[in-house]
Formats: C-alpha cells, sequence, structure tokens
C-alpha cells in the first residue's frame, strides 16, 4: 500500500512538472532598457584641447607670425610638439596639446595635398601626404592661398582634405584660417566662406577683421592708437607688403583658440606673446628691426603695450568669430 502511494505521489509530481515546462512564462510589466548610440562629448574651455593633436596646414601667412614655428623639415616627426604660440596659448590654461605646424612656405592648401606638390624647391616631385605617418588628428586649421584650379566652390575645393583626415578620425574638425592677404589680392574663394559646411568647419576670419580694421570700416572700441597697415603688415621690401607681424600673429593664434574652446577672447593673455626668454623669435623689438626695412614706420608695438587697445581688438575677435559662425 506504501509502495501503491509513493508511487502515485511521484506521478503526480512528474505530471505537475512536465505541465510547468510547457507553460508560457508569466507576464512581466518591466521594461526593456534603453540603448542609444555612443557620442562623443562636447568639451569646451581647455578642456576642449587637452590630449588633443591639432594640424596647422597653409604657409608663412600662418607662421610668420608665430602661430607656429617656421620649419623646413618635410618629415611629420620634425613638425610636431611645436612650440609657437598656439602651444604657449594652451600652456597657460593648463591644456597639454600637441601641435604640428604642416605650413610651407609659398604652398597652397591644394599642393599640400596634391599627388605631387609641383613647387620648387626641396618638395619638387614630392607628395607632402607620404610624409604624414601619424593622419589621426582632432583639429586640423587650414589656411588657403591662392588655389590655383578653384573652380568656384570652397566646400568642394577642400573636401579631399577633409576626406583624408576623416578617414583616420570621423570626429575631426576643421578651422578655415584667413590671412589677411586674401583681402589684399582678392582672392576668390574668400567670397564663397559661406560655401562651408558648419557641421565641418569653423571659420577663423582675421584677415578680415584686420583688413576692416585698416580700412576705418570698423573702429577698435577704446583705442588709444592710429591703425594703419603697418600696425599688422610687415614692410621687408617694396613688394613685400602682405605678411602679418607679430600682433597679428597673436590674433591669429587667440582667434584659432577661441573658436575651438568656445571662450572669450577678453581677457586672454597676451605678456607671453612677446617673451623673448620662452623663444628668441618672441622678441618684438629685434622683429622689428628686422621686418621693417623698406618703411620703418610701424605702431604694433605701442598698440601691443595699450591694455586699451588690446582688450579693444580681442572684443573684434569675438565678434568676427560669431559674425563668420552664425549657427556656432
Amino acid at each position: 500500500m506504501k509502495k501503491m502511494i509513493s508511487l502515485l505521489t511521484a506521478l503526480t509530481l512528474g505530471l505537475t512538472l512536465f505541465a510547468g515546462c510547457g507553460a508560457a512564462p508569466a507576464a512581466t510589466t518591466a521594461a526593456a532598457p534603453e540603448t542609444t548610440e555612443a557620442t562623443e562629448p562636447i568639451l569646451t574651455g581647455p578642456a576642449a584641447l587637452d590630449g588633443k593633436k591639432i594640424m596647422f596646414v597653409g604657409n608663412s601667412y600662418t607662421y610668420l607670425g608665430n602661430c607656429v614655428l617656421s620649419k623646413s623639415d618635410l618629415r611629420q616627426n620634425e613638425r610636431i610638439y611645436d612650440q609657437g604660440l598656439f602651444f604657449q596659448l594652451c600652456k597657460l590654461h593648463g591644456a597639454e596639446v600637441n601641435v604640428t605646424n604642416w605650413c610651407f612656405g609659398g604652398h597652397s592648401s591644394n599642393q599640400i595635398f596634391a599627388a605631387v606638390c609641383g613647387k620648387s624647391g626641396a618638395c619638387e616631385n614630392e607628395c607632402h601626404e607620404n610624409y604624414i605617418i601619424d593622419p589621426y588628428y582632432d583639429y586640423v586649421a587650414i589656411q588657403p592661398y591662392y588655389e590655383s584650379g578653384y573652380a568656384g566652390n570652397l566646400q568642394k575645393h577642400l573636401q579631399h582634405i577633409v576626406d583624408f583626415f576623416r578617414k583616420h578620425n570621423p570626429n575631426v574638425k576643421f578651422l578655415l584660417m584667413v590671412p589677411h592677404m586674401a583681402y589684399d589680392l582678392n582672392f576668390r574663394w574668400r567670397n564663397d566662406l559661406e560655401d562651408l559646411d558648419p557641421n565641418d568647419f569653423i571659420i577663423c576670419n582675421w584677415g578680415a577683421m584686420l583688413n576692416d580694421i585698416v580700412q576705418g570700416t570698423v573702429k577698435v572700441p577704446g583705442a588709444t592708437q592710429e591703425y594703419l597697415r603697418s600696425s599688422f603688415v610687415i614692410s621687408i621690401k617694396e613688394d613685400d607688403g602682405h605678411h602679418q607681424n607679430l600682433l597679428a600673429g597673436y590674433i591669429t593664434t587667440l582667434m584659432a583658440y577661441c573658436a575651438i574652446t568656445g571662450e572669450s577672447a577678453v581677457g586672454q593673455p597676451y605678456d607671453f606673446a612677446s617673451d623673448a626668454s620662452i623663444n628668441p623669435k618672441f622678441d618684438w623689438e629685434l622683429f622689428r628691426s628686422e621686418k621693417y626695412v623698406y618703411d620703418p614706420t610701424t605702431n604694433f608695438i605701442e598698440i601691443y603695450n595699450s591694455p586699451e587697445d588690446m582688450k579693444g581688438l580681442q572684443m573684434l575677435v569675438d565678434e568676427y568669430l560669431a559674425k563668420y559662425n552664425p549657427e556656432r
């Protein structure tokens, strides 16, 4: 009898377990966790540059004012860790940034990124791209020049450079650096800045700012000095009246820094720009004696020594960044 009861109990338990296995799972009201695509955080202030890499692409209209320091070697490893004004300004804010000077005298951007450079000299028949061993950059600042073969669409003209760097870092950001000589010589591309996709480029039009000051269409707020062409442009010889001086080089540097960090230019330091103990090239008196030979008349040092004028120029940097980047 006991065996029969045990058998019936086991049979009942087995049927119960079998029925449980075939039953639908209990309904639940818990929501499935949401999944979102990972995005790169938007950094502002010095954090936007700390630990980052930036390349300045251009020519003497970028390096003569010491934004980056002049180099002659074609190799990338000789052009990284540049310690010009841009690096120094970042350093003052505690941002460790690796700056590459990819500026070659007399070159346009399409020559620097052509299959064959075409310029006479050390880089004749060379391809500058072949010397970029590490193409990963967080920021690339492009300063165009004559741009031979320019066909009327600036975004399209620069797209091959954008594609080159974006292939290695999809999140790379670009600055377009517009020099003063683009207005002096009325380069066609400077009229097509609106072609640029604001998702790709921030426009640093320091050239328009200086041109407007010199032409008198814009006044420097609180100015104590008169602003002449020689306030921003050197005068080595009669036919060279387009290259920027060290004051213009500081403005170039400041506009690039503020474009990336989102900081206001007003109140930014500038004493470092004339500190020859950092680098002999920062000696403003020596620069004036060497670069103002044809016409020695200039007051760029007097402007630099005027807190009122420097604040006014910094205010205009903010104004021109906003003017040319309305969606920023």
